[in-house]
């Protein structure tokens, strides 16, 4: 009922109403999308004021996806009979597992370069990298498939929504050890994460006696695996009595989360970590205060929240243009799509992505991947460089220099027309599109011999190989 309510308290923070301009464009798009801007996605802004361009790309998130869904070899379902296998047997079964792992992770990719929506890809990652899971300890693909399904069906949702049904998935369960916490030897895993990494912070408003407790009342929570979901086993469960976060009861499991969600550090947590993840990675206090208050008047709901993130001062200001380090996914999907390389095989986008540290499905462990600097190291500063340099391949514009080379990609092609016929009426069009700052890397010296296409992807190129291209 308070679902509106955010946009009297954003009135007066935000920049009076005008037609967007490109760079905002560029940088609205950029920031939801993967680290870049197509021009026909800046084009479908332009003419419209700022705060429309904003609910345009809101609305156009989309909660199913536009790939076709692998068919699994195998599933949990199975693991009665796995028992029973000889070592032939387990051997080709862990085959056809492995197998579905690479589907689901080639897949997820092939729906990245892809989807219509960027916002929907960059916000089921978001999720994915705050209620973690590992497929390589969950280790059949269709639970992490379910799980990734919950991000995607709520990415602008309720977030009570997304704690309650991430919590009660299978993948879940199997990754932090729930579906082994037992009445008299309580598990904490679980307990411990939700407090610490899905609600409320480290150390932020609960003891180590509120995760003894809470551990307490999801004793007896189990995976299904006949029927693939969530169930309870009363004689696992432990019905006594706890006390939790300062309340006195016979608490249960959904006790715990309802609880959990009235405290008033959820919102200004999960507002901290979007606040990260789209603005800067410098915190403004006040503003992730007013922002939090936003969110808990709006019972958690999480497009208001992006609204006024996106409609904040904040989110336009030149200091933080720029100031975002891409991940791996924002600087391969977000190269591949700008140059529409629409063929690019995901099993080498994939290798890609893992070799600079971001393995889709599997991030490092249960803090996922940390952002920001822990992108840049020595080894993938060259690695990065040498995928951008890669693109010459099949842009057609010479061989990529051997050093700091990635394994190449042939047979790929790309559809930069559009792109190369703006540039060459607009000197200046290709670093405003590509780059969010100015370059710091002097451009090629200009060769007479080549033809004005040739220039322009040349140029392309090296705007690319700045150092500039790796922030959004």
């Amino acid at each position: 009922m308070r679902i509106f309510a955010f946009s009297l308290l954003i009135w007066g923070f935000t920049f009076p109403a005008y037609a967007i301009s490109f760079e905002e464009a560029r940088h609205l798009l950029s920031r939801t999308g993967f680290g870049i801007a197509m021009p026909t996605d800046i084009d479908a802004l332009m003419g419209l004021e700022y705060e429309a361009a904003v609910d345009k790309i809101l609305d156009g998130v989309i909660d199913r996806p536009l790939t076709p869904i692998p068919d699994f070899q195998t599933s949990p379902k199975q693991r009665k009979l796995v028992k029973k296998m000889n070592a032939d047997e387990r051997r080709a079964f862990r085959k056809l597992r492995r197998q579905d792992s690479k589907a689901l992770k080639h897949w997820w990719i092939r729906e990245m370069l892809a989807t219509p929506s960027p916002l929907t890809e960059r916000m089921v990652l978001f999720w994915s990298n705050h209620f973690v899971s590992e497929l390589r300890k969950v280790n059949y693909s269709q639970p992490m498939y379910a799980q990734q399904a919950v991000f995607r069906e709520n990415a602008l949702g309720d977030f009570a929504t997304l704690l309650k049904e991430t919590s009660t998935g299978p993948a879940m369960l199997v990754y932090l050890d729930g579906n082994k916490n037992v009445k008299g030897k309580p598990n904490e895993n679980f307990a411990r994460e939700v407090l610490e990494l899905f609600t409320l912070g480290e150390g932020q408003g609960y003891t180590e006696t509120d995760i003894r407790e809470a551990a307490r009342a999801f004793t007896g929570w189990r995976v299904n695996f006949s029927r693939g979901g969530f169930l309870l086993n009363k004689k696992l469960h432990d019905d006594g009595r706890k006390t939790f976060l300062g309340d006195d009861g016979f608490f249960d499991g959904m006790d715990i989360l309802d609880r959990v969600l009235k405290h008033p550090r959820v919102a200004e947590f999960i507002t901290e970590k979007l606040w990260r993840e789209f603005v800067s990675e410098q915190r403004d206090d006040t503003e992730i205060k007013r922002l939090a208050k936003l969110f808990r008047d709006n019972d958690l709901h999480v497009k208001p929240l992006l609204k006024a993130i996106f409609l904040s001062d904040a989110f336009r200001a030149p200091a933080n243009v720029g100031s975002l380090i891409k991940s791996p996914v924002d600087l391969v999907i977000g190269t591949a799509r700008l140059l529409k390389a629409s063929n690019l095989p995901a099993k080498n986008v994939f290798g890609v992505l893992n070799n600079l540290g971001q393995n889709l499905f599997d991030p490092p462990d249960v803090k996922g991947w940390r952002g920001g600097n822990a992108w840049i190291s020595a080894t993938t500063t060259m690695q990065r460089s040498g995928f951008v340099s890669g693109t010459r391949r099949f842009m057609k514009i010479g061989k990529p220099k051997p050093a700091n080379m990635m394994k190449p990609i042939d047979h790929v092609t790309t559809d930069i027309a559009d792109i190369m016929a703006r540039a060459n009426s607009d000197r200046t069009y290709l670093q405003r599109l590509v780059l969010a700052l100015p370059p710091v890397l002097p451009g090629s010296p200009e060769n007479k011999k080549m033809n004005a296409k040739n220039k322009s992807k040349r140029q392309l190129l090296n705007l690319m190989l700045d150092p500039v291209y790796q922030l959004k």
